[in-house]
């Protein structure tokens, strides 16, 4: 997988993100959102496949799992953003970022 393909999907989360939050969260936005999220996922596990293999570490902070999650708590899934936390920290990616947020969602529910 090339790498330009996983970073070029991060710039477009990003700019989705920006428009929900400017825009407001209308339906089509946050489907447009969500599956730019899931193809950034997906990018991420390829790339980190790809790197493990080249002796690399994998990189800790990934956006398309943490503005999953954000995107999720909007809409008062709050149960859905903790296992997508809780799996977040099963492969080791950004811990502490994820550990606060189930903390968070936690009182939530």
């Amino acid at each position: 997988m090339e790498h330009q393909t996983y970073f070029d999907n991060l710039d477009e989360i990003e700019n989705k993100w920006r428009n929900l939050k400017h825009e407001g969260f209308s339906q089509k936005l946050r489907d447009e959102f969500w599956g730019l999220c899931m193809k950034g996922q997906e990018l991420f596990w390829q790339m980190a496949i790809s790197d493990r293999r080249n002796g690399y570490s994998m990189v800790k902070t990934v956006p398309a799992f943490q503005r999953s999650i954000m995107l999720l708590e909007y809409e008062q899934r709050y149960k859905d953003a903790i296992r997508m936390c809780e799996e977040a920290n099963k492969w080791g990616i950004n811990t502490d970022w994820y550990f606060k947020r189930i903390e968070k969602l936690s009182k939530k529910i």
